[in-house]
């Protein structure tokens, strides 16, 4: 009698273990080999942060680029350079918001405070960073900026600028990053 109340309660005990573990996978053998999931996540989204690589774009105006991989360093006196990629994958890109870190900008001149303006698409349209209020004459984030912060739009076609005016850029340093 208790052997066989010791192994009825062994039996519950993995039925109950075997419930338990099922529910805690969130996940069904459809009997292809394949196997659907669904997950259950509370608490706060963490938001998921990429590389832009740099690496194929390239530079106009007189600027000088060196990059490496997401960090691209700019040297040059200019009057209007930039620095440019026009085919980024629009479907990857459209909507993410983009990080730029801004590093080494006491060491370059740049005119008026103008630090850099951003611009998307064929038509060179303006963005205005999310995390900047007042550029300086209406398009160019101010020097003292070293984090920016912008979404690309939803048409999004793949063209992504940076473009400095009347500046001495010396070995000033930009880290692009997305989520």
């Amino acid at each position: 009698m208790k052997k066989t109340r010791m192994g009825i309660i062994m039996l519950c005990g993995s039925l109950l273990y075997g419930c338990i573990n099922n529910q805690n996978q969130g996940s069904v053998n459809t009997g292809s080999g394949d196997i659907q999931q669904t997950q259950t996540a509370s608490g706060p989204q963490i938001d998921v942060t990429v590389n832009l690589n740099l690496n194929d774009w390239y530079a106009w105006g007189g600027i000088h680029g060196s990059p490496n991989g997401n960090t691209v360093t700019l040297n040059g006196r200019i009057n209007t350079a930039g620095y440019v990629s026009d085919n980024l994958d629009r479907n990857i890109l459209r909507n993410k918001t983009v990080t730029l870190e801004i590093k080494n900008t006491e060491a370059s001149e740049f005119s008026d405070g103008r630090l850099i303006k951003i611009t998307v698409n064929k038509e060179d349209r303006l963005v205005q960073p999310l995390n900047v209020s007042n550029l300086v004459h209406g398009e160019y984030v101010p020097e003292s900026v070293k984090r920016i912060e912008f979404t690309l739009p939803n048409d999004f076609d793949g063209k992504l600028s940076f473009v400095f005016y009347q500046a001495d850029l010396k070995n000033l340093q930009i880290t692009v990053t997305y989520r």
